[in-house]
């Protein structure tokens, strides 16, 4: 489907983006987890009225047929969703550019910015507000941008996006193999040991009614391999920042492995609350006082701080950095000054 067929005034285009690690998701399946209040029928519908289409990346080669609610997704697929246009919440677009050349483009991304479209967000979102200029029209799109990997909507720092298809392939890729390297900053609570090493396989939810989140699970039941370096770098009262280096690359991976060391990040309504408290926020974008005051801040403390590559046309190894923000650093020095307590 182009994207020029079916848009007008009222419809746009929403790309949702297929993980390496979603390889054999079928469409039903990756649908209901972005489209969480959307029934499957509901969904299985979408799909049988040509209003989903997939672009697929890696394997051209692979035909992928009449879509039906079993077709199974690869890595590097892009599935389109016809929508209608409906008001969105306000974000703030204060990005920064770290680098740009005629291949990738590197940003320093704020928090609370959706990178792509899902939910409430269709134009106010990095990808559509880099492709469209800043126009909210996604048929006056100026240029092409396509992520090679991604950081949650809350998550400030560094995301490395493609120019083009070819060089998002090959992007993609090497995440796939493992063949970069990610830093992390994550402001927690308490106080963990110097270095630690967690090691807990991750898998979808089977316990939760949030189907967004993650639970360690062992291999056996399903679980993915999942590996994550931890460094304390500083103790600030009942607080400590701590550098992670996640060495595979799943969903939530340093989220979940912090909440199972004790050491949740400040913040994070999904692995920081209660299941009630949490179903309320995800359900309907509500916190209680109580809640609110549990988290300490209005977004989970974690930064990409570093990221290295090779670029996808050079060669060459390249490396990007980003201080830890401002809202995070005031955070742990009021913490400490004011000699606050953590909430668990």
């Amino acid at each position: 489907m182009k994207s020029t067929d079916t848009l007008n005034e009222n419809h746009y285009l929403v790309t949702h983006y297929v993980d390496p690690g979603q390889t054999g998701i079928r469409l039903d399946s990756f649908l209901k987890g972005r489209y969480r209040k959307r029934s499957r029928e509901t969904l299985k519908r979408a799909i049988d009225s040509g209003a989903i289409s997939i672009q697929r990346n890696q394997s051209p080669h692979l035909h992928i047929g009449r879509l039906k609610a079993s077709t199974q997704l690869i890595g590097g697929d892009e599935v389109l969703v016809l929508s209608e246009r409906k008001p969105e919440p306000e974000v703030s677009f204060d990005y920064k550019i770290l680098f740009e050349d005629d291949s990738i483009l590197v940003i320093d991304k704020p928090p609370n910015l959706p990178v792509h479209p899902a939910g409430r967000y269709f134009f106010n979102t990095l990808l559509v507000h880099l492709r469209t200029n800043g126009h909210r029209d996604p048929l006056k799109a100026e240029r092409e941008y396509f992520l090679a990997h991604r950081i949650d909507k809350e998550t400030s720092g560094i995301l490395v996006l493609a120019k083009n298809r070819e060089v998002c392939a090959k992007l993609v890729r090497q995440f796939a193999e493992r063949r970069t390297e990610k830093r992390y900053l994550a402001v927690v609570h308490g106080i963990p040991p110097a270095e630690f090493t967690i090691d807990a396989p991750l898998r979808r939810t089977t316990v939760s009614a949030i189907e967004l989140k993650m639970m360690a699970a062992p291999e056996s039941e399903g679980g993915q391999p999942s590996l994550t370096v931890f460094r304390r770098l500083e103790t600030h009262g009942a607080f400590s920042l701590v550098e992670c280096h996640p060495k595979t690359g799943r969903q939530h991976q340093i989220r979940i492995h912090l909440e199972t060391a004790g050491h949740p990040i400040v913040g994070d309504k999904l692995y920081g609350l209660s299941e009630d408290e949490a179903l309320r926020f995800f359900e309907r974008k509500h916190l209680s006082p109580e809640a609110e005051a549990k988290l300490l801040l209005p977004r989970h403390a974690l930064h990409a701080a570093g990221i290295r590559i090779r670029h996808p046309v050079t060669g060459q190894t390249v490396e990007f950095t980003s201080e830890l923000p401002d809202d995070l650093r005031r955070f742990l020095s009021t913490a400490l000054s004011t000699g606050r307590q953590s909430s668990i």
